[in-house]
């Protein structure tokens, strides 16, 4: 090949070297400028999120349930300390940890920001300034606290170290509690270590709302007490309690044992962190015999006095129904539909649903609210168990009519015995009557929201005669109140054993 072949050849690849060299730079320098700008930004700052006053809990008498303490975030610059034994030595008895803890954290960490305690207090953070040692920093911020330890504490939930909502009306309420996060933006140098000292931007964050709740303080405390004091006298492993008000549906107590303390929720066994009330299902038993007496009342097949032939044993398809307790001898068979409901006969209700009838019945039980529901305000509610009337055996009818055979929630029976209560009307239970934004006027009512007309009023009213009978002559005497007009019903119901018999 000529020289001046090889020569020509050689410029023209440099041309086209060039060239290709422009365009690769065109390419990164112009189209992909936005892009490589951002990720610098990215690599040369460092955000830290402030983190916002978390909103605070209330009862219904606005007495505080939940609330936030000043708290301290501390954190250290590592290649600002001049001996990280010495440092850790000093700092570490102020902070709850051992100087191994805190050391071998420093030596370990080749990061340039380094967090050393999520929360500290004020007299720590002021003890931990007097040392006045370089390398070590503080940044304000709350920590949850729950004035009343266990006082509703399933109900209420608890938070995690960065004040995230884990549990309870925390958890349902989050973004409203929490409110949004601000930032500190740091600068830092070509190689992307961060200067604490140089900050660019700080975006202040707003404020959690508050919750007002529908719990009265002081009938929870009560309802939490005596039901803990039951749960020692009968030897019992847990128990549920809770008081609504019948024309509202506001709860004012919901309790349930065995409980834990939400200040340290870790230390507790998840399963008492549960609202029981709500996800919790089991078997009714016999305070289900309201549901059954109330169908026949409605559909008027039966009056409280109308006398029915009662057997001590009734066949029903392959299963013999019988009584809890053997009757006295010389007993009459004869039994009016009220003494049904204050001796608590199994027998006496089945054939009162038998007469009712299978269809009639489920649209009552579903009407009172049970296999749904109840849209109160909090996580993880229960359904419960209500199978449709096809799936139902030959016996299903009886057995559902004294509580065996469904399974229901806490929730879901209180709300139904409301609604007898509340002249025959469903009423949604509500846990929360108002969200309320700080710093502003602005108030967010949750209505009360009454349902339907399950049963009449006149059906509503025998059935509490009926029910105060239960209590003054009948299986409820023990809770008899001098002074007081109480209505009832007792119930019991077969426990599943290991092998999964009744």
């Amino acid at each position: 090949m000529p020289t001046s072949t090889r020569v020509r050849f050689f410029l023209i690849s440099i041309l086209l070297l060039m060239f290709i060299i422009c365009l690769r730079l065109f390419y990164l320098q112009v189209i992909k400028h936005d892009f490589f700008r951002e990720k610098s930004q990215r690599q040369l700052k460092r955000i830290i999120k402030l983190y916002p006053n978390r909103g605070s809990i209330y009862d219904r008498n606005h007495e505080p349930l939940a609330l936030t303490e000043v708290s301290y975030q501390v954190y250290a610059i590592p290649k600002e300390i001049e001996n990280k034994w010495v440092f850790s030595k000093l700092v570490a008895p102020h902070l709850g940890m051992t100087r191994k803890q805190l050391s071998d954290k420093l030596y370990q960490s080749k990061a340039e920001f380094l967090w050393i305690k999520r929360h500290c207090s004020e007299a720590a953070k002021e003890a931990l300034s007097a040392l006045d040692i370089k390398g070590i920093g503080f940044i304000k911020s709350e920590k949850r606290v729950y004035p009343n330890s266990n006082l509703a504490s399933p109900i209420l939930g608890f938070v995690g170290v960065d004040n995230q909502g884990l549990g309870g009306l925390e958890y349902k309420y989050d973004h409203f509690l929490k409110g949004s996060e601000g930032k500190i933006i740091l600068d830092g140098d070509p190689r992307g270590n961060q200067f604490v000292s140089s900050r660019k931007i700080k975006i202040p964050p707003n404020d959690g709302g508050d919750i007002i709740t529908t719990l009265d303080s002081r009938i929870q405390f009560f309802a939490q007490y005596y039901l803990e004091e039951a749960l020692k006298k009968h030897e019992a492993e847990s128990g549920q309690v809770i008081v609504m008000e019948c024309r509202t549906g506001d709860i004012l107590a919901m309790a349930s044992a065995p409980s834990f303390n939400a200040n340290s929720w870790k230390e507790s066994n998840p399963h008492d962190r549960k609202i029981k009330p709500i996800i919790d299902v089991f078997e009714p038993g016999s305070i289900f015999k309201m549901i059954t007496l109330a169908g026949v009342l409605e559909e008027d097949i039966v009056s409280p006095l109308t006398m029915l032939h009662v057997p001590e044993t009734y066949d029903l398809y392959n299963k013999t129904i019988s009584e809890a307790h053997e009757r006295e001898e010389g007993e009459s068979d004869t039994k009016s539909v009220s003494e049904i409901m204050e001796q608590s006969l199994n027998v006496g209700t089945t054939l009162l649903a038998i007469k009712l009838g299978k269809e009639r019945f489920y649209k009552y039980m579903s009407e009172f609210g049970f296999g749904k529901r109840t849209g109160i305000e909090s996580p993880g509610e229960s359904r419960g168990l209500l199978r449709p009337v096809s799936k139902w055996s030959g016996v299903d009818i009886g057995m559902i009519s004294f509580g065996q055979g469904i399974a229901v929630t806490g929730i879901q029976m209180t709300a139904a015995v409301n609604a007898i209560a509340n002249n025959g009307r469903y009423v949604k239970p509500r846990l929360v009557s108002i969200f309320s934004k700080k710093n502003s006027n602005i108030r967010k009512g949750i209505p009360v929201e009454q349902k339907t007309q399950v049963i009449s009023e006149k059906t509503a009213k025998d059935i509490r005669k009926i029910m105060h009978n239960v209590v003054e002559k009948g299986t409820g005497k023990i809770v008899k109140i001098k002074g007081y007009t109480v209505a009832g019903k007792t119930g019991t119901a077969q426990k599943v054993k290991t092998n999964g018999l009744g």
